[in-house]
């Protein structure tokens, strides 16, 4: 019985061996025939792996503001508050000349859009603006606004 238990390992591993396919080589085998490495495949990615990824935001606005808010300044004017100063023509197309309440003087084209309405037509006496409600989305239902051109105190 005891002869049997010191052969257990060389059979082991004899069997063990024979599974991989490869032959035993014995433990007197000189190290310059070791040298050569067998050609390794590249590592396949482990999905376990957990990768750090910095965070990089690409929205640069305040979450907590309004869409209102984010508009520029002169989309925050009232018809109410422009004043209309003359028309000007250039390239073919017709630009009124407004002032707004902060003393602010533009030209701006048909089409031009405020916080209650929009420019719909210029002429040569008179700027016609589309005013509908602040408080609505509806763009249906407006009024028509004709300001006439502001009398030039050199003129009579």
């Amino acid at each position: 019985m005891t002869n049997r238990l010191l052969y257990l390992p060389l059979f082991v591993g004899m069997a063990l061996t024979a599974q991989t396919g490869k032959s035993a080589k014995p433990a007197e085998a000189p190290a310059e025939k070791v040298a050569e490495a067998p050609v390794s495949e590249p590592p396949a990615q482990d999905v376990a792996v957990i990768k750090i990824t910095p965070y990089k935001p690409t929205i640069q606005r305040d979450p907590f503001a309004t869409p209102r808010d984010d508009r520029p300044a002169d989309a925050l004017d009232l018809i109410d508050d422009i004043s209309v100063k003359g028309m000007i023509r250039k390239d073919g197309k017709n630009f009124a000349i407004v002032s707004d309440s902060r003393g602010n003087v533009r030209w701006l084209p048909a089409g031009h859009r405020f916080k209650d309405g929009e420019i719909s037509s210029i002429t040569d006496k008179a700027v016609t603006f589309r005013q509908w409600d602040v408080n609505t989305t509806n763009r249906s239902v407006f009024r028509t606004i004709t300001k006439t051109f502001k009398r030039e105190e050199g003129k009579r």
